[in-house]
């Protein structure tokens, strides 16, 4: 059975991912030093960049936290192995948490790779997937000497963490972070500009605020699923918030764009397309609304409207139906 580390907080990972003032290296060292104080199950935490837009994976990245350099060396091969490129970008592209029997369905495959992680100690993976609409994704991997179980509520945790990974990770890329508003902690606004500046924005980023801020008040186990289902990755779709500093160590909080912005599907509305690439991914519509700081009917409706202008009557179908545009949009 999987099980956090009693003396873990969501929120110190939360507050790794979103500290975007580094380097590449520097954000996905203290974001690794991070996780492994909160997932390490006895053979550490893998982090692994990635781009999984072509038809076999493309490895940026891949480092350990108190992960064994044999262990790390059967890790990167794994990744090398033409005969698996397949499945590998077919779980990078679809997976948002999963053991290693999820992740890799086929059982001839599995046989294979539990055989080949056996000489390292490895039994099982879990797999926490922040991966976006451009296929280009992050991903922390924590790896086991037995056989992992997720019970419900720490998979609806790993599963928020990787919507969390998803969006810093896509921050952290951006060329250049358009800030559209600053904010005190208490909510105040101090400035706001462009889709930001309407009543309603500024009534949703000072409310994201408050919430954020009093989640990292909330220390521990004990409140973390009330902390983070406060804390949600974006605000309205649109936001990441993210401390600044000025001199005098005075802290704001700016409001970034960072909205998933698939291509291929010029048809939808851009909420319409944001909703229809995330469910493509695997995600389900609590996640989707989690992730996008949406409501689930907001969700549902979304979804309803694209399947209609694609002439699709399933969700299964919308599915299928998006894959194909943006595969060829690709």
């Amino acid at each position: 059975m999987f099980s956090f580390s009693k003396s873990s907080d969501p929120i110190s990972l939360f507050d790794a991912l979103y500290d975007l003032d580094t380097s590449r290296e520097g954000w996905c060292n203290q974001v690794l030093s991070s996780a492994g104080t909160f997932f390490d199950q006895g053979l550490g935490v893998g982090l692994v960049r990635y781009d999984v837009s072509g038809n076999a994976p493309c490895i940026e990245c891949m480092q350990g936290y108190n992960v064994s350099e044999k262990n790390m060396r059967s890790g990167l091969n794994s990744h090398l192995k033409p005969e698996w490129a397949q499945v590998i970008v077919n779980s990078y592209r679809t997976m948002v948490c999963a053991t290693m029997d999820e992740y890799v369905p086929d059982l001839e495959m599995r046989a294979a790779l539990r055989k080949f992680y056996q000489p390292v100690g490895i039994r099982d993976a879990i797999m926490v997937n922040g991966v976006g609409p451009s296929r280009v994704g992050c991903a922390l991997v924590i790896l086991s000497a037995e056989m992992f179980r997720i019970a419900p509520r720490e998979r609806q945790m790993l599963t928020r963490i990787a919507t969390h990974l998803s969006t810093a990770y896509r921050l952290h890329r951006r060329l250049e972070r358009v800030v559209e508003a600053v904010l005190t902690p208490s909510g105040k606004i101090e400035h706001a500009e462009s889709t930001a500046s309407s009543n309603s924005s500024l009534s949703s980023l000072t409310g994201a605020v408050k919430l954020r801020e009093w989640a990292r008040t909330r220390s521990g186990r004990r409140d973390s699923e009330r902390s983070t289902d406060a804390w949600k990755p974006l605000v309205a779709g649109r936001w990441s918030l993210v401390d600044s500093y000025e001199r005098g160590g005075r802290r704001y909080i700016t409001a970034c764009e960072n909205a998933p912005a698939p291509a291929g599907i010029e048809s939808l509305s851009p909420r319409e397309r944001q909703v229809s690439a995330l469910a493509e991914l695997g995600r389900s519509n609590k996640v989707i609304a989690y992730e996008l700081g949406l409501g689930h009917s907001t969700v549902r409706v979304l979804l309803a409207r694209a399947a209609s202008k694609l002439g699709v009557g399933t969700r299964g179908d919308l599915v299928n139906r998006i894959r194909s545009l943006l595969t060829a949009a690709g």
